[in-house]
C-alpha cells in the first residue's frame, strides 16, 4: 500500500498563469469553430455544448443599486 504525502502548497508565477489562459481560449475558440462547423459532432458532444453554441435569449437589465444617503 502506498502511503500519501501531505500536499504542499504551489504557487505559479503571474505570467505562467495569464499563459495557461490565453492557452485555454484559444481551446475553447478551436471547438467552439469545430462545433459550428460541424453540428452533428456538437450533437454528438451533448446538451451542454449545444447550450454553449445557442443564441443567448433576451436578458433583463441588472438591477440598479442605490448607494446609502
Amino acid at each position: 500500500m502506498t502511503e500519501t504525502k501531505p500536499h504542499q502548497r504551489a504557487s505559479i508565477s503571474e505570467t505562467l498563469m495569464l499563459a495557461r489562459l490565453a492557452q485555454a481560449e484559444q481551446m475553447r475558440e478551436f471547438f467552439i469553430e469545430m462545433w459550428l462547423q460541424n453540428p452533428a459532432m456538437a450533437r454528438q458532444a451533448g446538451a451542454r455544448v449545444q447550450a454553449m453554441l445557442s443564441p443567448l435569449g433576451a436578458v433583463p437589465p441588472a438591477p440598479a443599486f442605490r448607494r446609502g444617503r
